[in-house]
């Protein structure tokens, strides 16, 4: 009966173990810091208005229409810090999807939301994605004013032929430096 007692007992030692067996490990690393710029007044929520476009502009996977530039003004940088950007949070957006990094429609109710349609970000600078959950592009900040314009790029992006209806989505984001 001991035998048995032994046995189940390094039985449940040996599954147990093999529990907490893992492939790999992810470490973070960062830097929280005091010294930032000020998002200037009036910029901290921005509404960005997307052109009525036909759907036939966005009749197949892949294709990107409506771009439309919007801008983060920030004042009030303190000394050292000569360039900022802005992170686009993936936590806290209205949704978005991990494959393509757009953010996915939000729109509800009636009329019937548009389909098969993302929010894409882009850098203005030289066209590049910005997937959610990573920075754009950091501008220079004026060493004068301590102020800085940090432009960047929203449009339709359509994972298939598309359906009419409204396009609504929203991203959090957070000024970053270098």
């Amino acid at each position: 009966m001991r035998k048995i007692q032994y046995t189940l007992c390094a039985l449940a030692l040996a599954v147990s173990a093999g529990a907490n067996a893992f492939d790999g490990t992810v470490n973070f690393d960062g830097e929280l810091v005091t010294n930032t710029c000020k998002i200037q007044a009036g910029d901290e929520n921005i509404d960005v208005t997307l052109p009525k476009i036909n759907i036939s502009a966005l009749d197949a996977a892949d294709k990107v229409a409506g771009t439309t530039p919007f801008s983060i003004h920030v004042e009030d940088c303190p000394a050292g810090v000569t360039q900022v950007g802005a992170h686009f949070e993936a936590n806290g957006s209205t949704g978005w999807d991990p494959t393509t990094g757009n953010l996915t429609n939000a729109a509800t109710g009636t009329p019937t939301p548009a389909t098969n349609v993302q929010v894409r970000l882009f850098n203005q600078a030289n066209n590049t994605q910005i997937p959610i959950g990573t920075a754009g592009t950091r501008f220079p900040v004026d060493a004068t004013t301590k102020k800085a314009t940090l432009t960047y790029v929203g449009g339709y992006y359509s994972t298939a032929a598309t359906t009419a209806g409204p396009v609504k989505a929203s991203v959090n984001y957070t000024l970053e430096y270098p």
